[in-house]
């Protein structure tokens, strides 16, 4: 060859991979994390930390879930799946939570691209649509998959949520709906 006319060669992403073969994580394979917070700040429904209140079901009959409790690494855990939406309550000992600041839930999924939570306050009558029932939703959308988050969410955004003294019912939704699983733990209110 002259020097005029050499060859040229271009390269462009050489690289090394191992192919995992799809494998697609569908489940936590270590626990949620464990709360630190003093007991006595805490009113626990769900955790290994706290002592817990008495909770009626986790799974109310006009849920649209399937319910297990699973063990992750050790850890009791509620596993929820084909999830529409599921009813947790506490009625015959609803909650009072007016000297708490935030609510607590720790959650892991694979598949959810919404999570809601509500809460519904059955007011002084203590029964469900005695007339001073009062609920509130809030939705996170896009939640990170595949890793447990811990959401701490201040009582004050559940601006509908204007009694905080007969709290008897906790639902939590996910998208897509009936098509997704939720792992929940460390279900508590905190100051």
């Amino acid at each position: 060859f002259s020097n005029d006319k050499i060859p040229y060669v271009y390269v462009d992403n050489v690289y090394f991979y191992k192919d995992d073969g799809g494998t697609t994580v569908t489940e936590p394979t270590e626990a949620a994390p464990t709360p630190a917070l003093n007991e006595d700040d805490v009113i626990s429904l769900f955790s290994d930390a706290y002592t817990n209140v008495t909770v009626d079901t986790w799974r109310t009959d006009w849920s649209s879930a399937t319910l297990e409790s699973v063990s992750v690494t050790g850890n009791p855990t509620k596993k929820y799946s084909n999830l529409d939406f599921v009813g947790i309550e506490t009625l015959v000992n609803p909650i009072d939570v007016t000297g708490m600041t935030h609510f607590h839930i720790d959650v892991w999924s694979a598949d959810f691209t919404l999570l809601g939570i509500k809460l519904v306050d059955f007011g002084a009558d203590g029964s469900y649509a005695g007339g001073d029932d009062v609920e509130h939703q809030i939705n996170f959308n896009a939640p990170e998959q595949g890793e447990w988050i811990s959401y701490d969410i201040l009582l004050t955004n559940f601006t509908d949520l204007n009694t905080k003294e007969h709290l008897a019912q906790y639902i939590l939704v996910g998208q897509p709906t009936g098509a997704n699983t939720i792992f929940v733990d460390n279900i508590y209110f905190h100051k």
